[in-house]
């Protein structure tokens, strides 16, 4: 029978993860990840649902209305496995780990992830979204419970192999290939791969689904700094204007949307990432200083009073994300219907505007409208004309119910978010700016540091226990860097990014294979330790700690370390870098930097 959950919590009660929390009162009897869990599965011989998420990710309420609230989808779960939630925020290494197994498995990943694994945490079936009932090919999750159970239950040691297998297979492609040798030839090849995914018409890359890939517009951007390459600016600049004209922009409040649904960037999925728009930040303050153009100025000006407004927290640390649905459906904060549209603009004598909008009554989004730009329109818009009617919309839209906020204060995102402000003030002389980036990586010092100097992964109402990974480390201590250039070379900035590197090498560092790894040796051992070199979301840990290192190898920093050795050694070891260019994109960044530097390969 299905076990009874105790005051209609379960063992999610006392998790500090909102995402844990929004999942405390479901009727299944999930558990966070530990050590009780997977002792409970041993003792009952039950296999296990890992089911990895985020608070504002759209299709992982989807999933949870749908079945996980759903008593007898419960009932099953409950009597035939161990359900674990995940937060992927708190536990990148988790997240990175099942989603490579997923991958392998079934070719696609995505979020939620559910991964089905033996009592040892080993995975054997996993797949992403599954619907309540079947469709477009998928099994009804129903359907799916009922059939691993009876899979684990009779064909144990056929589990148990294909587990075992798959493990194999990860370890093995995690296995050095040859060494990447870091010359023109490399970003070049890197540069020419990607040519065949950008899209000419209308901006970005691949056809469908677009996301910004800021780390590689970057690379495009320091490419063309380097070389004067009139292809790569092309490229960087049709897409940059894209993104700042449509829907994938808070055309009414600033701030980028997570991705574009379409290739034309029209209709947003529309959760708000901090990394995004930091990265984009980022992007856009730089791409002004090497080109004036004043468009990228005013987004990333824009992007940061988004950024302040919404996502800073009282401490000056910055929460990690707003989710994509209010009222229940997904982008009902951004959406307009037209006849709303249209009396916003009469009460500020703007209606012969409208067309500029690329709004129409029937809509881009189920009869709703997407805001985009449409400099087609004829009359065209004047600068103070459009700021008195974003005003007029942000006014509007504030009376509505806005969107959660997921307030883990994340270190390796607020690095992210100090780097972007540290650029930004001195590309435009805003010494507000480096103060802001200032005072949260003052916070983020003073709050996600334990007793022993070790750096946690974040602070949500006073700091947590899991420990920051390499990505945070890297990622922290080279927005410190920024800082220290941005700064008027405080040398503070300088010392604790480089206390914070030989820290990294300390703990994440292995001597013996000349590697750096996602998890420190001071950690969690998993069943695969992992090393991703892959730029996602955000930059990877290695890329990261290789800018980091390139940084530091260009000072007079006390200590006998050789950062540009180490630096180098995990760009040799990419060996995929130039099939995927679109992956490499931050670690493409340090080899222009390297090559622009003159630096011996």
């Amino acid at each position: 029978m299905s076990k009874t959950i105790s005051g209609g919590f379960n063992h999610l009660k006392d998790e500090k993860s909102p995402y844990l929390q929004q999942h405390a009162r479901n009727p299944v009897d999930w558990r966070p990840w530990s050590d009780e869990a997977f002792s409970e599965a041993r003792k009952t011989d039950k296999p296990v649902i890992i089911s990895i998420g985020y608070s504002s990710c759209h299709w992982c309420h989807v999933m949870e209305a749908e079945s996980f609230e759903d008593a007898q989808t419960a009932e099953l779960m409950n009597d035939n496995f161990i359900c674990i939630k995940v937060d992927r925020e708190e536990r990148p290494d988790l997240d990175s780990l099942y989603m490579k197994a997923v991958q392998a498995m079934t070719g696609s990943g995505g979020w939620p992830l559910t991964v089905f694994a033996t009592p040892q945490g080993e995975p054997f079936y996993g797949g992403t979204y599954f619907p309540p009932v079947e469709s477009h090919g998928l099994p009804s999750f129903k359907q799916l419970l009922i059939g691993v159970a009876k899979l684990y239950r009779e064909k144990k040691g056929k589990v148990a192999t294909a587990a075992s297998d798959l493990i194999r297979m990860l370890a093995a492609q995690g296995e050095a290939g040859e060494a990447t040798a870091i010359d023109e030839e490399l970003v070049a090849d890197a540069f020419e791969a990607s040519t065949a995914f950008y899209d000419p018409v209308y901006g970005g890359f691949g056809k469908g689904t677009k996301f910004p890939h800021a780390m590689f517009l970057m690379f495009l951007l320091k490419h063309y700094e380097r070389t004067g390459s009139e292809a790569a600016m092309e490229m960087l600049d049709k897409t940059l204007v894209a993104m700042a004209d449509g829907g994938i922009y808070d055309q009414a409040g600033g701030g980028f949307h997570r991705y574009s649904v379409d290739d034309k960037w029209a209709a947003a999925h529309f959760e708000k990432m901090l990394y995004d728009n930091a990265l984009l930040i980022d992007l856009y303050s730089c791409a002004h200083v090497a080109t004036g153009r004043q468009l990228f100025k005013d987004l990333a000006i824009d992007t940061i009073g988004w950024m302040l407004r919404e996502m800073q927290s009282p401490q000056s640390g910055f929460y990690s994300a707003m989710d994509a649905d209010s009222d229940g459906r997904e982008g009902a904060y951004y959406l307009w219907d037209y006849e709303e549209f249209k009396r916003v603009l009469e009460d500020v004598e703007a209606l012969e505007y409208i067309s500029c909008y690329a709004v129409s009554p029937e809509g881009n989004l189920d009869g709703l409208n997407t805001l985009r730009i449409n400099h087609d329109s004829k009359p065209l818009m004047p600068v103070d004309m459009a700021a008195r009617i974003k005003a007029a919309l942000f006014n509007a839209r504030s009376v509505r119910n806005r969107p959660d906020t997921d307030k883990k204060i994340i270190t390796a995102w607020n690095g992210l978010a100090i780097t972007a402000l540290a650029h930004a003030g001195r590309a435009f002389d805003r010494p507000d700016f480096v103060a802001q980036a200032e005072r949260c990586a003052g916070f983020v010092l003073s709050s996600t540091v334990d007793s022993s100097g070790r750096l946690m992964r974040y602070y949500l109402d006073g700091r947590t226990n899991i420990k920051a990974g390499l990505e945070d480390y890297a990622v922290f201590a080279s927005s410190l860097f920024a800082l220290y250039e941005a700064g008027g070379k405080k040398r503070k900035w300088l010392n604790e990014a480089s206390r914070l590197a030989e820290a990294m090498i300390e703990i994440f560092y292995n001597s013996a294979d000349g590697r750096f790894y996602d998890t420190g040796a001071d950690q969690e051992a998993l069943f695969l330790r992992e090393r991703d070199l892959f730029d996602n979301d955000v930059p990877s840990g290695n890329s990261a700690a290789a800018e980091l290192l390139l940084q530091l190898s260009k000072t007079k920093v006390a200590g006998t370390i050789d950062y540009a050795r180490l630096s180098k050694e995990i760009i040799r070891s990419a060996d995929g870098i130039r099939d995927v260019p679109l992956g490499y994109g931050n670690l493409l960044c340090v080899v222009e930097d390297m090559l622009a530097a003159g630096i011996e390969p």
